[in-house]
């Protein structure tokens, strides 16, 4: 089958066949729970060519709506598993699923709506070709802000399947979400420069230019691709440099702190009771300084019972910090103890120098799980706040090598979140200083959706320099450790673990480059590059580099040629039926 053939196949026999199935199997194949780098790309790259396809076509509506229908159904078979068993019914969960996915679709399309609008008032082919990848980033950075599952359903990869995410202490999720949106634009223009490309110059399906007087526009359009696929390739280069860890028992520029997960085994179906998670945790002090234990893994039903359990606890926990997740019964009105009451889960941080009545409520639940617990339970509007664990020496070191007097310990600045909440990006922003470590209980139906929480979890923890110990006390789980440099899940499902991190000392506590200016610094950066278009239009002349370009086919129809004045793209008679993909 001939390149002209195929062509002719994808924009005239078969196209809306073509982009459908197309949008179904990359939406299938990337937005998942953990959307992937390379089929999200893609899917925005369909999207975008059947966009300029479409826009001035008679039956733009209809097409809209199939693609539509298509990306929705994809998107909400990729989160089958995860959705069936989110509430009771399991057609109801997925029902769920389905509407925020077409709500979902709606949104992302806006963007590219954006861009066929309004790409051609922008001054110079650097704009245009950068002004989607700053709409998109910007779109889902206000969608994330507005959502109940923050950028649980956004159209973003997750860390492990792309090289950017070494920017997210720098630009955050926005970096990231620029870099998919840019890597669309280029090879949209590609693909679209190979689609209206042909070896004849009678009839074709379209074409890439109108007369030969676009030689010096094309020309220009040439550079400004080769810078951002450029940028790109720079941007994707640190993340090939690997960082040794280093080691924890030989050197004193580091502080090395036993982390451990408890999760006491099920027995029975039965959920693990108070005196199973105290039994786990003195298990676990004699190898770890922090212990956490999985979101809402006691039930108080008031504070005098709360405080009781936490007395319990303090009798032969050492030195270790232990994080309690639990969930307690508290009225609904403050002002009517006596009326009805609604649950709220919060973490406590405990050890044995408190006194009854002194441990330290570090957190509750600010974002609440859509359906399951929207109505059954209150959010805090309380921030994260930071809590200084002071680290003894180890075994192998003595008190004056270890730290100075009085105390002789290493403050260890913790903060806390819990579950839902890692889906926000601004979750920590509130923040004046940098935590060395977040305490992050969680519990979740289903594995899929815990790897989702997962990476989201590492997400926040690399935006703001710091180490996340995620803790799952789902039946399906997975708990571990990530950030600085590390992504190890460490359990699925029950299984109480530890391990030992490194920490800087003394700990630099300044705040990153995106903790400080956040999504609003971010997206003044973005702006900046997009306005930098003076820089691909004053690139070297590419006489050298052109030659080597053009020998590769797809690119070859980038750049001018000489060849014979060709036919305008659109029939005047039939007015918006044949038009260039191109700008």
């Amino acid at each position: 089958m001939g390149s002209d053939t195929l062509r002719s196949i994808i924009l005239a026999e078969y196209p809306t066949l073509i982009f459908g199935a197309s949008e179904f199997l990359l939406a299938f194949l990337s937005l998942g729970p953990t959307p992937t780098f390379v089929p999200l790309v893609l899917l925005l790259t369909v999207l975008r060519i059947h966009g300029l396809r479409i826009a001035c076509r008679s039956m733009r509506v209809l097409e809209l709506m199939c693609s539509w229908v298509v990306v929705t159904l994809g998107a909400s078979l990729a989160h089958y598993s995860s959705a069936t068993n989110a509430l009771s019914s399991p057609t109801e969960s997925f029902a769920a699923v389905a509407v925020m996915s077409a709500i979902t679709y709606v949104l992302a399309i806006l963007p590219f709506y954006a861009d066929i609008r309004l790409h051609r008032r922008l001054p110079t082919f650097w704009a245009q070709v950068t002004f989607l990848p700053v709409v998109w980033a910007t779109t889902w950075a206000i969608v994330s802000h507005i959502s109940p599952v923050g950028r649980l359903l956004n159209w973003s990869p997750v860390s492990t399947s792309h090289p950017f995410g070494w920017l997210l202490p720098y630009t955050g999720p926005m970096g990231i979400d620029w870099a998919v949106g840019a890597c669309a634009a280029l090879f949209s223009e590609v693909a679209a420069a190979w689609l209206m490309g042909s070896t004849s110059n009678d009839e074709q399906p379209v074409q890439l230019f109108t007369s030969s007087t676009e030689a010096p526009q094309s020309n220009k359009r040439s550079r400004s691709l080769l810078a951002l696929g450029t940028l790109l390739v720079v941007l994707a280069l640190p993340s090939l440099h690997v960082i040794t860890p280093a080691r924890t028992d030989t050197i004193f520029d580091t502080s090395p702190l036993g982390v451990a997960c408890a999760l006491p085994p099920v027995h029975n179906g039965q959920h693990p009771t108070l005196s199973d998670f105290i039994t786990e945790t003195k298990k676990l002090t004699s190898q770890a300084k922090v212990v956490l234990w999985p979101e809402s893994a006691v039930v108080f039903n008031n504070q005098g019972e709360r405080e009781v359990a936490f007395e319990e606890l303090r009798k032969n926990i050492q030195k270790s910090v232990i994080g309690v997740a639990f969930e307690e019964s508290v009225p609904q009105d403050p002002s009517n103890p006596g009326g009805s009451r609604m649950r709220r889960n919060g973490l406590a941080l405990v050890h044995e120098g408190q006194k009854k009545g002194e441990e330290v409520i570090q957190y509750y639940k600010r974002n609440l799980v859509p359906f399951t617990e929207s109505f059954s339970a209150i959010p805090s509007t309380e921030p994260p706040a930071i809590y200084d664990f002071e680290l003894g020496p180890p075994k192998w070191a003595t008190k004056p090598e270890w730290s100075s007097p009085p105390n002789y310990t290493r403050p260890v600045p913790i903060t806390s979140s819990i579950c839902l909440d890692f889906a926000f990006s601004s979750a920590f922003s509130s923040l004046s200083s940098r935590p060395a470590l977040i305490l992050a209980p969680a519990r979740t139906w289903d594995s899929t959706v815990s790897l989702a929480m997962w990476e989201q979890a590492k997400s926040r923890a690399n935006e703001i320099g710091s180490m996340v110990l995620w803790c799952d006390g789902g039946a399906m789980g997975v708990s571990g450790v990530g950030g600085g440099g590390i992504s190890e899940i460490m359990q699925l499902g029950s299984g109480s673990w530890t391990r030992t991190i490194s920490l800087q000392f003394p700990f630099d506590q300044r705040r990153t480059v995106y903790a400080v200016v956040g999504d609003f610094g971010v997206l003044v950066l973005l702006v900046v590059i997009m306005g930098g278009g003076s820089v691909a239009w004053h690139l070297p002349a590419l006489s050298g580099s052109r030659s080597v370009l053009q020998a590769v086919p797809l690119l070859r129809r980038l750049f001018p040629g000489r060849r014979r004045d060709q036919e305008n793209l659109i029939d005047a008679e039939v007015p918006g039926e044949r038009q260039s993909l191109l700008r």
